[in-house]
Protein backbone atom coordinates (compact mmCIF):
# COMPACT_ATOMS: atom_id res chain seq x y z
CA UNK A 1 0.00 0.00 0.00
CA UNK A 2 1.40 3.34 -1.07
CA UNK A 3 1.97 5.92 1.62
CA UNK A 4 0.40 9.30 1.17
CA UNK A 5 3.05 11.88 0.41
CA UNK A 6 3.31 14.41 3.18
CA UNK A 7 3.12 18.06 2.06
CA UNK A 8 6.20 20.15 2.67
CA UNK A 9 6.08 23.05 5.08
CA UNK A 10 8.50 24.91 7.29
CA UNK A 11 7.17 23.11 10.35
CA UNK A 12 8.03 19.61 9.13
CA UNK A 13 11.52 20.58 7.97
CA UNK A 14 14.41 19.86 10.29
CA UNK A 15 15.26 23.49 10.95
CA UNK A 16 16.30 25.39 14.02
CA UNK A 17 14.13 28.28 15.17
CA UNK A 18 16.51 30.94 13.79
CA UNK A 19 16.56 29.09 10.44
CA UNK A 20 12.75 28.92 10.37
CA UNK A 21 12.54 32.66 11.06
CA UNK A 22 15.02 33.42 8.26
CA UNK A 23 13.22 31.19 5.74
CA UNK A 24 9.85 32.69 6.70
CA UNK A 25 11.19 36.19 6.07
CA UNK A 26 12.59 35.18 2.65
CA UNK A 27 9.32 33.53 1.60
CA UNK A 28 7.30 36.49 2.82
CA UNK A 29 9.52 38.92 0.90
CA UNK A 30 9.21 36.83 -2.27
CA UNK A 31 5.44 36.62 -1.88
CA UNK A 32 5.15 40.39 -1.48
CA UNK A 33 7.45 40.91 -4.46
CA UNK A 34 5.29 38.72 -6.73
CA UNK A 35 2.09 40.33 -5.45
CA UNK A 36 3.55 43.73 -6.31
CA UNK A 37 4.59 42.56 -9.80
CA UNK A 38 1.13 41.06 -10.37
CA UNK A 39 -0.53 44.30 -9.26
CA UNK A 40 1.75 46.40 -11.50
CA UNK A 41 1.08 44.12 -14.49
CA UNK A 42 -2.66 44.34 -13.83
CA UNK A 43 -2.43 48.14 -13.66
CA UNK A 44 -0.44 48.34 -16.90
CA UNK A 45 -2.99 46.21 -18.73
CA UNK A 46 -5.82 48.42 -17.48
CA UNK A 47 -3.98 51.60 -18.46
CA UNK A 48 -3.30 50.25 -21.97
CA UNK A 49 -6.92 49.13 -22.35
CA UNK A 50 -8.26 52.44 -21.01
CA UNK A 51 -6.14 54.46 -23.44
CA UNK A 52 -7.28 52.57 -26.53
CA UNK A 53 -9.85 54.31 -28.72
CA UNK A 54 -11.83 51.11 -29.16
CA UNK A 55 -14.47 49.82 -26.76
CA UNK A 56 -13.27 46.77 -24.84
CA UNK A 57 -15.64 44.35 -23.10
CA UNK A 58 -14.25 41.27 -21.32
CA UNK A 59 -16.66 38.56 -20.18
CA UNK A 60 -15.88 35.69 -17.83
CA UNK A 61 -17.19 32.17 -18.53
CA UNK A 62 -20.38 33.00 -16.59
CA UNK A 63 -21.15 35.86 -18.99
CA UNK A 64 -20.45 38.65 -16.47
CA UNK A 65 -18.23 41.61 -17.33
CA UNK A 66 -14.73 41.38 -15.90
CA UNK A 67 -13.63 44.64 -17.50
CA UNK A 68 -15.12 47.47 -19.60
CA UNK A 69 -12.91 50.24 -21.01
CA UNK A 70 -13.37 53.90 -20.10
CA UNK A 71 -14.26 54.75 -23.71
CA UNK A 72 -17.73 53.30 -23.08
CA UNK A 73 -18.66 56.61 -21.46
CA UNK A 74 -17.48 58.82 -24.35
CA UNK A 75 -18.93 56.58 -27.08
CA UNK A 76 -22.05 55.11 -25.46
CA UNK A 77 -22.76 57.56 -22.66
CA UNK A 78 -22.52 54.82 -19.98
CA UNK A 79 -19.75 54.53 -17.42
CA UNK A 80 -17.96 51.14 -17.25
CA UNK A 81 -19.51 50.53 -13.83
CA UNK A 82 -22.99 50.38 -15.38
CA UNK A 83 -21.89 47.17 -17.08
CA UNK A 84 -19.59 45.67 -14.43
CA UNK A 85 -22.22 46.17 -11.69
CA UNK A 86 -24.71 44.22 -13.78
CA UNK A 87 -27.12 47.14 -14.33
CA UNK A 88 -26.69 47.05 -18.11
CA UNK A 89 -25.88 44.48 -20.80
CA UNK A 90 -24.29 45.36 -24.14
CA UNK A 91 -26.95 43.41 -26.04
CA UNK A 92 -29.57 45.81 -24.63
CA UNK A 93 -28.01 48.52 -26.80
CA UNK A 94 -27.84 46.46 -30.01
CA UNK A 95 -30.48 47.30 -32.62
CA UNK A 96 -33.11 44.59 -33.19
CA UNK A 97 -31.91 44.10 -36.76
CA UNK A 98 -28.46 43.04 -35.51
CA UNK A 99 -29.21 41.27 -32.22
CA UNK A 100 -29.40 37.74 -33.69
CA UNK A 101 -25.99 38.18 -35.36
CA UNK A 102 -24.57 39.57 -32.10
CA UNK A 103 -25.75 36.54 -30.13
CA UNK A 104 -24.44 34.11 -32.74
CA UNK A 105 -21.02 35.77 -32.72
CA UNK A 106 -20.87 35.78 -28.91
CA UNK A 107 -21.83 32.09 -28.79
CA UNK A 108 -19.09 31.28 -31.32
CA UNK A 109 -16.52 33.13 -29.19
CA UNK A 110 -17.65 31.19 -26.11
CA UNK A 111 -17.04 28.02 -28.13
CA UNK A 112 -13.49 29.21 -28.81
CA UNK A 113 -13.88 30.75 -32.29
CA UNK A 114 -12.53 34.22 -33.12
CA UNK A 115 -14.46 36.50 -35.47
CA UNK A 116 -13.90 39.96 -36.92
CA UNK A 117 -15.04 42.71 -39.27
CA UNK A 118 -18.64 42.31 -38.11
CA UNK A 119 -20.83 45.42 -38.04
CA UNK A 120 -23.56 46.16 -35.50
CA UNK A 121 -25.86 49.11 -35.06
CA UNK A 122 -26.16 50.19 -31.42
CA UNK A 123 -27.86 52.93 -29.42
CA UNK A 124 -26.22 55.43 -27.07
CA UNK A 125 -27.70 56.52 -23.76
CA UNK A 126 -29.29 59.49 -25.58
CA UNK A 127 -30.79 57.15 -28.19
CA UNK A 128 -28.44 58.20 -30.99
CA UNK A 129 -27.52 55.44 -33.48
CA UNK A 130 -23.92 54.29 -33.72
CA UNK A 131 -22.31 51.80 -36.07
CA UNK A 132 -19.46 49.73 -34.69
CA UNK A 133 -17.08 47.18 -36.16
CA UNK A 134 -16.65 44.21 -33.82
CA UNK A 135 -13.90 41.66 -33.25
CA UNK A 136 -14.56 38.67 -30.97
CA UNK A 137 -11.79 36.72 -29.23
CA UNK A 138 -11.81 33.77 -26.81
CA UNK A 139 -9.66 34.51 -23.74
CA UNK A 140 -7.40 31.68 -22.60
CA UNK A 141 -4.59 31.22 -20.10
CA UNK A 142 -1.06 30.26 -21.16
CA UNK A 143 -1.98 26.66 -20.48
CA UNK A 144 -4.96 26.92 -22.83
CA UNK A 145 -7.71 27.11 -20.24
CA UNK A 146 -10.75 29.00 -21.56
CA UNK A 147 -11.57 31.75 -19.03
CA UNK A 148 -13.88 34.05 -21.02
CA UNK A 149 -14.30 36.13 -24.17
CA UNK A 150 -13.44 39.62 -25.31
CA UNK A 151 -15.15 41.91 -27.80
CA UNK A 152 -13.43 44.97 -29.25
CA UNK A 153 -15.71 47.59 -30.82
CA UNK A 154 -14.55 50.42 -33.06
CA UNK A 155 -16.91 53.33 -33.74
CA UNK A 156 -17.32 53.56 -37.54
CA UNK A 157 -20.35 55.88 -37.58
CA UNK A 158 -18.57 58.66 -39.46
CA UNK A 159 -17.18 56.17 -41.96
CA UNK A 160 -20.68 54.78 -42.59
CA UNK A 161 -22.01 58.30 -43.12
CA UNK A 162 -19.21 59.10 -45.58
CA UNK A 163 -19.83 55.79 -47.33
CA UNK A 164 -23.54 56.56 -47.63
CA UNK A 165 -22.97 60.09 -48.96
CA UNK A 166 -20.30 58.83 -51.36
CA UNK A 167 -22.71 56.29 -52.84
CA UNK A 168 -25.51 58.84 -52.98
CA UNK A 169 -23.22 61.40 -54.66
CA UNK A 170 -22.05 58.80 -57.20
CA UNK A 171 -25.66 57.87 -57.98
CA UNK A 172 -26.57 61.54 -58.35
CA UNK A 173 -23.59 62.15 -60.65
CA UNK A 174 -24.56 59.21 -62.86
CA UNK A 175 -28.15 60.43 -63.00
CA UNK A 176 -27.07 63.94 -64.04
CA UNK A 177 -24.63 62.51 -66.59
CA UNK A 178 -27.43 60.48 -68.19
CA UNK A 179 -29.41 63.69 -68.73
CA UNK A 180 -26.55 65.29 -70.67
CA UNK A 181 -27.38 63.80 -74.04
CA UNK A 182 -25.08 66.15 -76.00
CA UNK A 183 -21.99 65.24 -73.97
CA UNK A 184 -20.58 61.73 -73.92
CA UNK A 185 -19.39 60.70 -70.46
CA UNK A 186 -17.83 57.40 -69.51
CA UNK A 187 -15.44 56.18 -66.83
CA UNK A 188 -12.74 53.53 -66.64
CA UNK A 189 -11.28 51.59 -63.76
CA UNK A 190 -7.47 51.95 -63.31
CA UNK A 191 -6.99 48.79 -65.42
CA UNK A 192 -9.02 50.19 -68.32
CA UNK A 193 -12.42 48.54 -67.83
CA UNK A 194 -15.56 50.58 -68.56
CA UNK A 195 -17.54 51.21 -65.34
CA UNK A 196 -20.04 53.86 -66.49
CA UNK A 197 -21.54 54.94 -69.82
CA UNK A 198 -24.06 57.73 -70.18
CA UNK A 199 -26.84 58.37 -72.69
CA UNK A 200 -24.70 60.95 -74.51
CA UNK A 201 -21.94 58.38 -75.11
CA UNK A 202 -24.56 56.01 -76.51
CA UNK A 203 -25.85 58.68 -78.92
CA UNK A 204 -22.34 59.71 -80.06
CA UNK A 205 -20.76 56.27 -80.36
CA UNK A 206 -23.64 53.83 -80.80
CA UNK A 207 -23.00 51.36 -77.97
CA UNK A 208 -25.78 50.70 -75.46
CA UNK A 209 -24.87 50.99 -71.80
CA UNK A 210 -25.36 47.24 -71.26
CA UNK A 211 -22.97 46.50 -74.14
CA UNK A 212 -20.27 48.90 -72.95
CA UNK A 213 -20.05 48.52 -69.16
CA UNK A 214 -17.67 45.77 -68.10
CA UNK A 215 -15.79 45.75 -71.42
CA UNK A 216 -12.11 46.68 -71.74
CA UNK A 217 -11.81 50.06 -73.43
CA UNK A 218 -9.75 48.41 -76.21
CA UNK A 219 -12.80 46.36 -77.21
CA UNK A 220 -14.60 49.60 -78.17
CA UNK A 221 -11.83 51.83 -79.48
CA UNK A 222 -8.96 49.49 -80.37
CA UNK A 223 -5.64 48.73 -78.69
CA UNK A 224 -3.72 51.75 -80.01
CA UNK A 225 -6.20 54.40 -78.86
CA UNK A 226 -6.84 52.73 -75.50
CA UNK A 227 -3.07 52.62 -74.89
CA UNK A 228 -2.86 56.37 -75.63
CA UNK A 229 -5.67 57.07 -73.15
CA UNK A 230 -3.97 55.01 -70.41
CA UNK A 231 -0.63 56.75 -71.05
CA UNK A 232 -2.29 60.18 -70.80
CA UNK A 233 -3.84 59.14 -67.49
CA UNK A 234 -0.53 57.78 -66.16
CA UNK A 235 1.22 61.09 -66.92
CA UNK A 236 -1.43 63.21 -65.16
CA UNK A 237 -1.75 63.98 -61.45
CA UNK A 238 -4.82 63.35 -59.30
CA UNK A 239 -7.59 65.77 -60.30
CA UNK A 240 -5.77 66.94 -63.42
CA UNK A 241 -7.76 67.57 -66.60
CA UNK A 242 -6.08 66.61 -69.86
CA UNK A 243 -7.53 67.85 -73.14
CA UNK A 244 -6.92 66.16 -76.47
CA UNK A 245 -8.54 65.40 -79.82
CA UNK A 246 -9.03 61.76 -80.81
CA UNK A 247 -10.82 59.68 -83.41
CA UNK A 248 -13.11 57.26 -81.57
CA UNK A 249 -14.61 54.31 -83.36
CA UNK A 250 -18.40 54.30 -83.69
CA UNK A 251 -20.15 50.98 -83.27
CA UNK A 252 -20.83 50.85 -87.02
CA UNK A 253 -17.09 51.17 -87.70
CA UNK A 254 -16.90 54.86 -88.69
CA UNK A 255 -14.34 57.10 -87.00
CA UNK A 256 -15.82 59.95 -84.94
CA UNK A 257 -13.46 62.88 -84.28
CA UNK A 258 -13.98 64.07 -80.71
CA UNK A 259 -12.74 66.69 -78.29
CA UNK A 260 -11.80 64.67 -75.23
CA UNK A 261 -11.34 65.82 -71.64
CA UNK A 262 -9.74 63.19 -69.42
CA UNK A 263 -9.93 63.55 -65.61
CA UNK A 264 -8.04 61.44 -63.07
CA UNK A 265 -10.04 60.80 -59.88
CA UNK A 266 -8.15 59.45 -56.86
CA UNK A 267 -9.06 58.07 -53.44
CA UNK A 268 -8.00 59.47 -50.05
CA UNK A 269 -4.58 57.78 -50.40
CA UNK A 270 -3.95 59.58 -53.70
CA UNK A 271 -4.30 56.29 -55.59
CA UNK A 272 -6.07 56.31 -58.95
CA UNK A 273 -9.73 55.38 -58.47
CA UNK A 274 -11.18 56.00 -61.92
CA UNK A 275 -10.56 57.85 -65.18
CA UNK A 276 -13.50 59.90 -66.48
CA UNK A 277 -13.86 61.03 -70.08
CA UNK A 278 -16.02 63.85 -71.47
CA UNK A 279 -16.62 63.85 -75.24
CA UNK A 280 -17.94 66.44 -77.66
CA UNK A 281 -17.87 66.24 -81.45
CA UNK A 282 -14.88 68.17 -82.84
CA UNK A 283 -15.71 70.89 -85.33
Amino acid sequence: MMKKKRSQSIDNLNLTNPQKIAVTRILSAQKNKYKKLLHETHERLHIIADMTASLEFWYNVNGNYEYVSQSSESVLGYAPEAFTRGDLRLEQLVHDEYIDQFRQDRAAALDGTSGGNVEYRIRTREGDPRYVEAHWYPVTTRKGKHIGIRISLRDITEFKQCQYFSRAYEELSLTIADELTEVGIFSLTPDGTLKSWNTGAMHLLGWEKTDAIGQPVAALFGEELSEQFMQLSASAQCGDKTTTVASLRHRDGDAQRMNVILINLCNHQQELHQITFLLRPAE
